[in-house]
C-alpha cells in the first residue's frame, strides 16, 4: 500500500508539472510581410490583421532597431539616428509626465500627448514607438482605417490599435551590416548566365504572385507560404547555384548575421515581459531565417509560422 501511495504521490507531481510548463511556455507567431505594396492592392494588409487578432497575441515586436543601439540602427536608419543623436543632447522631459502618459490607454490620448511620446521615444533612441506615436498623432488610436499599403501603419499599427498595446519591440539589427547591399548587387552582377537567370524567374514568378494574391485578399496566405518564405530567403542571400566568390560570401555572412543577432534580440525581449504569445512581424526574407534561428536557441519556445494559424 505504501509503494501505491508513492506511485500516486509521484504521479501528481509530474502531472502538476507538466500543467506548470505548458502554461508558463512562450510561444511566437512569426508573420512575413512585403514591406510595401502596390497601390492598386494597398488594402490587402486588412484580412492579416483579422486573422492575427484571433491568436490574441499580447506583445507586438517588428522590424526596428532596438533602443539606443546606434550600431543595429545602420545605414539605412541613418536619419533617424542623427534625429536621435541630436535630441539625446539637449532634450528634457517632465518623468512624472510621460511615465503617466505610458500608464494611459491610448485610446484616451489626445494628438498633443501622442507628440510628446513621440518626441520621448526619439530621445531615447526608440524607433518603432516613435513612428507609431507619431503616426497616432496623426490618425488617433479609434479612428477608421486608412490604407497606405505599408505594414508600419496598415499591419503592425492596426495591431498595436486594436490590442490597445503601449509599446511595439524593435528587435533588427543591422550591427556590421554595412555594405551589404553593394555586395549583395556586385554577386549578382558577377554571377553565371544561369544563375541570373533563375534569380529573375523567381522574381518575376513572386511579382505575379504577388499581384493575385493582393487582388484575391489572400496576401498573408501567399506570402507566408513555406515555398515563398524559401524564395525570399534566398533571394536575399543570393542563395543560387551559379553564384560565389568574396563579395558573394560577404553579403551572404551579412543576411546571416542580421537574422541571428535579430534572434537574441527577440529572446532578449520575451526573458523580460511575462506574456505567453506574442507576434513578430518582419520581412518576408527573414522569417524562416529567424524561425529557424529561434529553435536553435531556445527549445522551449514554440514557433507559429502564419501558415499554422
Amino acid at each position: 500500500m505504501k509503494t501505491i501511495h508513492i506511485l500516486k504521490s509521484i504521479l501528481v507531481l509530474l502531472i502538476v508539472s507538466n500543467v506548470s510548463f505548458s502554461q508558463e511556455q512562450q510561444e511566437i507567431l512569426i508573420v512575413g510581410d512585403m514591406h510595401q505594396l502596390p497601390g492598386i492592392v494597398k488594402r490587402a494588409y486588412k484580412p492579416m490583421v483579422k486573422k492575427i487578432m484571433k491568436y490574441n497575441p499580447e506583445l507586438i515586436m517588428a522590424e526596428y532597431s532596438k533602443t539606443g543601439d546606434t550600431a543595429a540602427m545602420g545605414e539605412w536608419n541613418s536619419k533617424f539616428k542623427d534625429a536621435y543623436i541630436k535630441k539625446s543632447q539637449n532634450y528634457t522631459y517632465d518623468e512624472n509626465e510621460i511615465s503617466s502618459l505610458l500608464n494611459t490607454s491610448n485610446t484616451k490620448l489626445d494628438s498633443l500627448q501622442y507628440r510628446k511620446l513621440q518626441a520621448y521615444y526619439l530621445s531615447i533612441g526608440d524607433q518603432g514607438n516613435h513612428r507609431m506615436y507619431g503616426y497616432f498623432a496623426r490618425h488617433g488610436a479609434t479612428k477608421k482605417f486608412k490604407p497606405y499599403g505599408n505594414q508600419n501603419p496598415d499591419l503592425t499599427f492596426q495591431l498595436m490599435r486594436q490590442l490597445n498595446l503601449k509599446s511595439v519591440y524593435g528587435v533588427d539589427s543591422h550591427e556590421g551590416y554595412n555594405g551589404y547591399w553593394p555586395a549583395w548587387q556586385r554577386a549578382l552582377k558577377q554571377g553565371t548566365e544561369e544563375g541570373k537567370k533563375t534569380f529573375k524567374k523567381t522574381m518575376r514568378k513572386d511579382t505575379w504572385g504577388t499581384a493575385f494574391a493582393g487582388a484575391s485578399w489572400s496576401l498573408g496566405r501567399y506570402t507566408n507560404k513555406p515555398s515563398t518564405l524559401d524564395a525570399y530567403y534566398r533571394v536575399n542571400s543570393l542563395r543560387f547555384k551559379g553564384f560565389s566568390g568574396e563579395d558573394y560570401d560577404l553579403q551572404q555572412k551579412k543576411w546571416d548575421d542580421r537574422n541571428v543577432n535579430m534572434a537574441k534580440n527577440i529572446l532578449e525581449v520575451l526573458s523580460k515581459n511575462d506574456v505567453q504569445r506574442s507576434v513578430l512581424i518582419v520581412g518576408a526574407g527573414h522569417a524562416k531565417a529567424v524561425s529557424q534561428e529561434l529553435k536553435k536557441l531556445d527549445a522551449n519556445l514554440k514557433v507559429v509560422m502564419y501558415n499554422d494559424l
